[in-house]
């Protein structure tokens, strides 16, 4: 779940990359000023975007089962997850996981709400862009896309540290019993 909200995100921020330079070129105003052709373009844009999300998928399936076995390694989906010993060790690494999410999650807002929001409107009045929802949403998503890459690569490291670190706990619990 994890590789397909960096795949969104990567995506997002690739469109906010194009509209960007859009805007740099000037050819942004004229799209925006004729909605005909912004409506095309918007669909060209779209099909394309998709084209390259499923070429995306298509690279992740590819690299799944190395991407899988540096996530796994010897460690989880080697275990007896029906033991107890092993379903109390797992559910303490999932609520310690869970607190992780919601701290990041919290932590990337923070960042937002006191640094990069206001760099981001100061930036936005630099354009001359300034109390244009479309804009200042779009700066929106992108702090957002940008917080999802963040979040759920530490997810990811976290994942594979604890499901490394899992095994020989669970095997050293049963060796105990």
């Amino acid at each position: 779940m994890t590789f397909a909200l960096q795949l969104i995100s990567l995506l997002i921020l690739f469109v906010a990359g194009v509209i960007f330079l859009l805007m740099l070129s000037g050819i942004w105003g004229i799209l925006v000023a004729n909605e005909d052709i912004f409506i095309f373009v918007l669909l060209l844009g779209g099909g394309f975007a998709f084209l390259v999300f499923v070429w995306l998928i298509g690279v992740f399936l590819r690299f799944h089962r190395r991407v899988r076995r540096f996530l796994v390694g010897g460690g989880v989906g080697d275990i007896d997850a029906d033991d107890s010993a092993s379903k109390t060790i797992l559910t303490m690494f999932g609520i310690a996981i869970l607190f992780v999410l919601v701290a990041g999650i919290y932590g990337y807002y923070l960042l937002w709400k006191y640094i990069l929001n206001s760099w981001g409107i100061a930036w936005l009045t630099s354009l001359g862009v300034t109390g244009i929802f479309f804009y200042e949403f779009g700066l929106f998503i992108v702090w957002i896309a940008i917080g999802i890459l963040i979040i759920t690569f530490i997810m990811q490291i976290l994942t594979a540290a604890i499901n490394r670190y899992a095994r020989g706990l669970v095997e050293a619990v049963d060796e105990a019993q």
